[in-house]
């Protein structure tokens, strides 16, 4: 892992926090996204397969299986992205499954800025069969919904790497008393810092959010896990994160995670 380059750039003056940043450094998952290309009007070009690990397209649905719908409106949900776990590094206290496929969906009547369970769709496959003849393939159904509410059509591809970072939103409101006033002018020279030098992280899993949000309360207060923090590479404004119980991380049980979304 890499040490943050925070840490590298910090000037002498606040060579007093140093030992409080190095305690709060903690590990995470990134995803870094490729662009395949986009989804053609009668989408028959998706370049990935329906098993594989991708951002957009086509989704991974066995025949038989109804097709994700918003429960409070029965509207189709918009396909965001679908994981192969076994692709995914292992993290000390992040008890991923190391197989199956992880999908999420989203409802076009999101809730901005509330945390909640019913915006979102996350679906959990144990076991991947990548045999077409048992996996729906004709997705024609999809079009009205998908070009009438403007689905995103950009593809990509994912890679994970571990990384390491501070956290800076997160660990300020924990300074010891005796670095409040150092602590103070560190974060009014971070904002100057964070656009400057790229600092921030758009799609990450475990670790903490960064915090696009005028209510970071509201994500400040979320219980469990970080499972998965997604600025869509196309719809740069566009932010969602999804919490979940560690026990029912371990058990693979994704019925209860709770979303959040915000557009800025």
């Amino acid at each position: 892992m890499v040490t943050p380059r925070l840490l590298e750039d910090l000037p002498p003056e606040f060579e007093s926090l140093r030992s409080f940043l190095v305690s709060n450094v903690q590990p995470y998952i990134n995803l870094a996204f490729n662009k395949q290309g986009f989804l053609a009007k009668d989408l028959s070009n998706d370049p990935l397969k329906l098993w594989e690990t991708k951002v957009g397209g086509l989704p991974y649905l066995p025949k038989g299986m109804e097709y994700p719908c918003d429960r409070q409106t029965g509207e189709m949900m918009m396909f965001l992205l679908q994981i192969n776990c076994a692709e995914v590094p292992s993290l000390p206290g992040f008890k991923l499954p190391s197989q199956g496929l992880l999908q999420f969906y989203s409802s076009l009547s999101v809730p901005m800025c509330v945390l909640g369970p019913e915006p979102h769709r996350i679906i959990y496959f144990p076991e991947i069969s990548q045999d077409e003849s048992t996996l729906v393939t004709d997705f024609s159904f999809t079009l009205d919904k998908r070009y009438r509410d403007e689905w995103y059509h950009h593809i990509y591809t994912i890679d994970f790497s571990v990384g390491e970072d501070i956290f800076w939103d997160y660990c300020y409101n924990s300074i010891p008393d005796k670095l409040t006033d150092i602590g103070d002018k560190f974060d009014e020279w971070f904002l100057d810092y964070q656009p400057e030098n790229q600092v921030g992280i758009n799609a990450k899993m475990a670790g903490f959010p960064e915090f696009h949000s005028y209510v970071p309360e509201v994500l400040h207060n979320a219980k469990g896990q970080l499972l998965l923090e997604f600025n869509h590479p196309f719809d740069c404004s566009d932010y969602f994160y999804f919490y979940i119980d560690e026990e029912q991380l371990i058990k693979g049980d994704f019925g209860g995670v709770k979303s959040y979304f915000m557009r800025v």
